[in-house]
């Protein structure tokens, strides 16, 4: 197992529980309609990205070598183009769906509550890293690694 599929492993775990997170703040009863006034969810999902991002750097320097270079090779490389490009239209979809769902749900108060431009912020994070990890793990698996 190469050293970026590990990492990309570690990185969907990291970004998995943040997603938990984000699911259990979220899905609580008006969390949306009263978002103004939630302080304490801001905080909870401040945390949780910060977490994720934490993740990520200490990923970053636990797999590096000496020399401070990170470790690639060429199949390294075209797995990693592969993957961010089909990441990137996941991410894309996700953003599609979730809009136009909102949209169709609140199309008849012909408005959008606020709390929902909070909720595709934070959501589109955690998407795209979840799809960058699956994706690159899917690419190392069909390449056989």
């Amino acid at each position: 197992m190469s050293k970026q599929l590990k990492q990309s492993i570690i990185h969907l775990i990291i970004w998995s529980i943040v997603a938990l997170g984000f699911i259990l703040v979220f899905s609580r009863e008006n969390t949306i309609i009263n978002w103004s006034d939630n302080r304490t969810e801001k905080v909870i999902l401040a945390i949780l990205l910060l977490t994720g991002f934490g993740g990520d750097a200490i990923l970053g320097i636990m797999f590096r070598k000496k020399g401070n270079e990170i470790i690639k090779d060429e199949r390294d490389i075209e797995v990693t183009g592969k993957a961010m490009g089909a990441s990137y239209i996941v991410t894309m979809l996700y953003v599609f769906l979730v809009t136009i769902s909102i949209y169709i749900k609140n199309e008849s108060a012909g408005m959008v509550h606020v709390g929902w431009l909070w909720f595709i912020a934070y959501s589109l994070v955690i998407v795209a890293n979840i799809a960058s990890s699956v994706c690159t793990i899917i690419v190392y698996k069909r390449l056989g690694s």
